[in-house]
């Protein structure tokens, strides 16, 4: 990997993204080798944030890599890809010696304007990483990837891609296809606001994946036309033999029909040695943290396993793809419908994996 910006960041980390209220908590489990913390505004307060981030390095020692999100791009008053980076927010990043994120608006399916323009300006800030919010037609539609990628490769600045979907993105049809194409840019790349598949995209090759706390930071919602309320979805976690994130209750209920112990049990931190569905005898207030924690846990096993130093891409890949097919199967043993991204996985990663076999 190269440029200043990611001086920080070990190849290949799992990160964990969060709000800032949330990142005093988070901070613990973010410090680890191949671990760091992505931190948001907690209601768009930018102030709030680069406070919170100032403290986790001065006062809390933390050590591993951290990363600050503007989120521009999120919600109903997002900014345009057109809108200028503020430089206030650039200059603050570089003194508390962060890598320098961009605060970019989001790029409309038919933006090309906005994106070119937003790579163009990353490109004039010394070592800054583009954050690249984007309607995900720009990784499943051929001719839109095409442009995407042009762009990419002459703009030669680190990404950090940012995808939006009602839900998971990468369940969309061409998804996984494109950001395999783009990961052929030869600039480093970075993904944010994601689950499970983090793990599918740092076996491909993206330099660093950020997990989301919450629903909310696992993807980027669609901005509607008509400002609604959106209920508090109940907690979910990583169920890890489905690879998949499913409700509390809904794990819960499963085991009643299946008792199988070793499927149950989870020797992770949060856990410690209890079985999985523990959380759902939780009062509905206290199931958030706990969940979490655990999914984080599970996926940084996950990510220990497939990408040890002794594992070769090639080999981690091949695994991947191995551990989606279990997945699906022990879904279905289940009675539940497989997580779609698994599918996706599978499908449209083994010609880019076959290709490589010898790297």
């Amino acid at each position: 990997m190269t440029g200043s910006a990611w001086v920080m960041i070990t190849e290949r980390s799992l990160l964990v993204h969060c709000a800032a209220n949330q990142a005093l908590r988070c901070a613990p489990i973010a410090d680890r080798p191949r671990g760091g913390l992505v931190v948001s505004p907690h209601r768009r307060d930018e102030a709030g944030l680069l406070a919170t981030a100032a403290y986790l390095l001065r006062q809390r020692g933390f050590g591993a890599p951290l990363l600050l999100d503007a989120a521009r791009y999120a919600g109903q008053a997002r900014l345009p890809a057109s809108a200028p980076f503020n430089p206030r927010w650039l200059r603050r990043q570089r003194e508390l010696g962060l890598p320098v994120l961009t605060d970019s608006g989001y790029v409309d399916a038919d933006d090309e304007r906005g994106l070119a323009g937003l790579l163009h300006r990353a490109a004039a800030v010394p070592g800054a990483i583009a954050v690249l919010p984007l309607d995900p037609s720009w990784l499943h539609d051929r001719m839109r990837r095409a442009v995407l990628t042009g762009h990419v490769r002459a703009a030669a600045v680190p990404v950090a891609l940012v995808l939006e979907a009602a839900r998971d993105p990468f369940a969309l049809p061409g998804v996984v296809a494109g950001l395999l194409e783009l990961l052929r840019c030869e600039v480093p790349v970075l993904l944010l606001r994601s689950d499970v598949s983090a793990l599918g995209a740092l076996c491909h090759g993206v330099a660093a994946a950020a997990v989301g706390t919450v629903g909310a930071l696992r993807h980027l919602a669609p901005r509607y036309e008509v400002a609604r309320p959106v209920p508090r979805p109940a907690p979910s976690t990583v169920f890890r033999p489905t690879l998949s994130y499913r409700r509390l209750g809904a794990i819960a209920r499963a085991k009643r029909g299946h008792r199988e112990p070793a499927l149950w049990g989870c020797a992770c931190e949060a856990c410690d040695g209890r079985d999985v569905d523990w959380m759902a005898g939780l009062p509905e207030r206290d199931r958030e943290v706990p969940a979490f924690e655990h999914a984080i846990r599970v996926l940084q096993q996950l990510r220990d396993e497939l990408l040890d130093d002794a594992v070769a891409p090639a080999a981690a890949r091949r695994s991947w793809a191995a551990r989606c097919a279990d997945a699906v199967h022990r879904s279905r043993d289940l009675g539940w419908a497989p997580a779609p991204m698994l599918t996706r996985w599978r499908e449209e990663a083994p010609a880019t994996a076959a290709a490589r076999l010898s790297a």
